[in-house]
C-alpha cells in the first residue's frame, strides 16, 4: 500500500510570507532567554561596530587637513588614533559575525527541536512518509536544509540589519539634513523609495521559484539516497544504465528550475548592483547643495574645505549605504520567503494531526482496559472493516469476525496483497477501522515485528540496536550475558568478534552490512529481549531456513510469548493453534489447525 502524494503546491511572495514568519518566531525563539541574549549581544556588537565605523569614516578628512597644512605632528597623532580605531573596528566586526553565527545556530537548534517534536509526536512522521504526504514533499529536507537556510539568513543577515537600520538611518539622516538640507535628504529618500518599488516588482517571482528549486533538490537527493540504500538489489538487476538515465532526468528537472530561478534573479541582481554602486555617484551630487546652493563653506580655508567635503561624502555615502542594505535584503527576503512557506506548511500540517484519528490510531500511549473477568479471548472482532486512511471508500477487508482464545497462537494466511499486513496495521492502531475490535492486552505488552527489518542509523553499538527503541543507558536495557546467549541461539555469535564490545559504536551501518537473514534474526533477538506478552510477526522468518525458523518459534514458546504470525510457508502451520485464511476481501476462514474445528 503506497502513500498518497499530493500535487506540488505553489507559493507566492506576499503578506502571507511575513505572517508565517511571525508565527514561526515562537519556534525559532523557543529557548527564549538564551536566544534573546544572543540577539542582544549581536545587536550590541553591531552598535559598537557602527560607532567605531563612524569614527573611522571621518578620519580621512582629518588626514586631508593635516597633509594640506603640512602639519607632521598632527598627522602622526591622527595616524595612531586611526590605527587603534581600525583594530577596534576589525575586532568588533569579528565579534559581530561570531555572535550572529552563534545566534543562527541557536535559532536553528530551537527550530529543529520544535520540528522534531511535531514530526515524531503521534506518529506524524509515519503519516507523512507512509500514508499521505498532504503535499509536504521531502519532509526530511524541510527539517534539515530549509530550516538551516531560514535561520542562517535570519540570524546572520536580516535580524541585525533590520533592527539597526532605523537608528542608523535616523542618525545619518540628521547629519545629511544639517549639511545638504531637506533637498539632499529628500533625494536620498526618493532614491530609496524608487529602489523599494522596483525591488518589490522584481522579487515577486523569486519566492515560488526558490520553493520549486528546493523541492527539486530534495527529489534529486532522494534519488541518489535510494540508489545508495538499494545498491546491491540494483546491481543484481543490472540496472546501472537505468539508474544513470533516471538520475540524469532527475537532475534535468533541477537544472531547469535552477536556470529559471537564476533568470528571475538576474533583473533583481542587476538593479541591486546598480543601486549599490550608483550611490557613490549620488554622494557627490549631494555635495552641490552645501557648496553651490547654500554657500555654506565660502569662509573655509582649502584645507578645511577638503576635510569637510570628505566628511560630507562619508555621511552621504553611509546613509545611502544604509538604505541600499535594506534594498539588498530584498533578494535574501525573496529566498527566505520560499523557506518560510515550506517550513510553516510543515508546522501547520503537523499541528492538524496532533489529535490523531478517531479510533486512537497513532497514539502510542493510549491504553485499553485490562481483560475483563471471565474473558477467555485475546482478540475479538465483529464485522471489522477497514481500508487505506487516504480513501474511506475503499475496503480492503469487510465484515471480518473471529475470536482468538487467550494463550493460543494464530497464523494469518492469504495471497500477497490481500490485506494481511493491513490487518496488522489496524491491530497496531496505525489505520482506522469500522466495526468492533477488542484487544484484551495492554498496548505496552504487545510487540510488532514488521516485514522489513529496521536498524536506526548512526553506527550504533550492537547493544543499542538490540534494546531499540529503548536507550542503551536505561536501567531496563537488557543483561549482557543474556544478550550473548540469545545471539548464540540465533547463530549470530559471529557478530561478537566483529564488534569487539557490544557497547562500542561500530564503523558500519547495520542495514547495509547484514544479510536479510541476519537482519531478521537480529530483529527477532531484539523482540525476545523486550519480553512482550504478545508478539505480532509479519513474515518475520521468510529469509531464514526451516531449521532456524523452528528454533525461533521454539524460543517464543520457551519465553511464554503468545504470537500471531503472517506468512505463506506451510511449515508455519505446525507452530500455530489457529489459522485465519483470507481468500478475498469479504470471505474468511478461521479454524483450529490441529483439530480442524471451525
Amino acid at each position: 500500500m503506497g502513500k498518497l502524494q499530493v500535487i506540488e503546491k505553489k507559493f507566492e511572495f506576499g503578506f502571507r510570507v511575513f505572517y508565517n514568519l511571525f508565527r514561526l518566531f515562537p519556534l525559532i525563539y523557543s529557548n527564549t532567554w538564551l536566544t534573546l541574549v544572543l540577539t542582544a549581544v549581536t545587536i550590541a556588537a553591531s552598535v559598537g561596530n557602527e560607532i567605531v565605523n563612524y569614527k573611522t569614516g571621518v578620519i580621512p578628512g582629518k588626514f586631508y587637513v593635516a597633509l594640506i597644512e603640512k602639519d607632521e605632528p598632527k598627522f602622526w597623532h591622527i595616524f595612531w588614533i586611526a590605527s587603534l580605531c581600525y583594530v577596534g573596528l576589525c575586532l568588533l566586526m569579528a565579534l559581530m559575525n561570531f555572535f550572529s553565527w552563534c545566534l543562527y545556530i541557536q535559532q536553528r537548534k530551537n527550530l529543529v527541536q520544535c520540528l522534531h517534536k511535531l514530526y515524531y509526536k503521534n506518529n506524524f512522521y509515519y503519516q507523512l512518509n507512509g500514508v499521505d504526504d498532504h503535499g509536504i514533499d521531502n519532509p526530511d529536507q524541510r527539517i534539515t536544509q530549509d530550516a538551516d537556510k531560514l535561520t542562517k539568513l535570519l540570524g546572520t543577515s536580516i535580524i541585525p540589519t533590520v533592527l539597526l537600520s532605523p537608528f542608523i538611518i535616523s542618525y545619518y539622516g540628521v547629519r545629511v539634513w544639517e549639511t545638504a538640507g531637506g533637498w539632499g535628504f529628500g533625494m536620498i529618500v526618493a532614491y530609496f523609495l524608487i529602489g523599494v518599488i522596483i525591488n518589490r516588482i522584481l522579487i515577486g517571482p523569486i519566492t515560488p521559484w526558490a520553493a520549486r528549486v528546493e523541492k527539486a533538490e530534495g527529489d534529486f537527493r532522494y534519488k541518489h539516497v535510494s540508489v545508495r540504500v538499494n545498491a546491491e538489489e540494483s546491481a543484481f538487476y543490472k540496472s546501472a544504465e537505468f539508474e544513470h538515465v533516471f538520475s540524469d532526468l532527475s537532475f534535468d528537472v533541477l537544472f531547469k528550475r535552477l536556470l529559471n530561478f537564476m533568470c528571475w534573479r538576474f533583473p533583481s541582481q542587476f538593479f541591486q548592483s546598480f543601486f549599490d554602486y550608483y550611490g557613490g555617484c549620488m554622494s557627490y551630487i549631494l555635495q552641490l547643495f552645501p557648496l553651490f546652493v547654500f554657500h555654506m563653506y565660502d569662509n573655509l580655508t582649502p584645507a578645511e574645505l577638503s576635510g569637510q567635503i570628505s566628511n560630507n561624502a562619508f555621511y552621504f555615502i553611509y546613509l545611502i549605504n544604509c538604505f541600499t542594505r535594506l534594498t539588498d535584503l530584498a533578494m535574501n527576503i525573496a529566498e527566505l520567503g520560499g523557506y518560510i512557506m515550506r517550513v510553516s506548511e510543515f508546522v501547520d500540517t503537523g499541528k492538524l494531526h496532533q489529535s490523531g484519528i478517531k479510533n486512537e490510531a497513532f497514539r502510542r500511549n493510549s491504553e485499553l482496559p485490562e481483560k475483563a473477568s471471565g474473558d477467555d479471548n485475546l482478540i475479538e472482532t465483529e464485522h471489522l472493516s477497514f481500508g487505506p486512511p487516504t480513501n474511506s471508500n475503499i475496503r480492503i477487508i469487510e465484515n471480518l469476525t473471529f475470536h482468538l482464545p487467550r494463550n493460543k497462537t494464530l497464523l494469518i494466511t492469504g495471497d500477497s496483497g490481500i490485506g494481511k499486513t493491513s490487518l496488522m496495521r489496524v491491530i497496531a492502531d496505525m489505520w482506522p477501522h469500522q466495526g468492533i475490535l477488542k484487544k484484551h492486552f495492554k498496548k505496552t505488552d504487545a510487540y510488532f515485528l514488521p516485514q522489513k527489518p529496521y536498524f536506526p542509523v548512526g553506527r550504533l553499538s550492537l547493544k543499542q540496536q538490540l534494546v531499540f527503541p529503548a536507550e542503551e543507558n536505561e536501567e531496563k536495557s537488557g543483561n549482557d550475558e543474556e544478550i550473548v546467549r540469545i545471539l548464540h541461539e540465533l547463530k549470530l555469535g559471529h557478530l561478537l568478534p566483529i564488534v569487539g564490545n557490544i557497547h562500542d559504536s561500530v564503523d558500519f551501518e547495520w542495514q547495509e552490512t547484514l544479510s536479510p537473514g541476519e537482519q531478521q534474526r537480529l530483529c527477532f533477538a531484539r523482540m525476545i529481549l523486550a519480553e512482550p506478552t504478545v508478539a505480532f510477526l509479519d513474515e518475520s522468518t521468510c529469509n531464514v531456513d526451516e531449521g532456524m525458523e523452528n528454533a525461533m518459534y521454539e524460543m517464543l514458546r520457551k519465553h511464554s510469548i503468545t504470537y500471531i504470525s503472517v506468512g505463506h510457508r506451510k511449515s508455519l502451520r505446525s507452530h500455530h493453534d489457529f489459522e485465519l485464511r483470507i481468500p478475498s476481501s469479504s470471505s474468511f476462514l478461521f479454524h483450529e489447525i490441529h483439530n480442524q474445528k471451525f
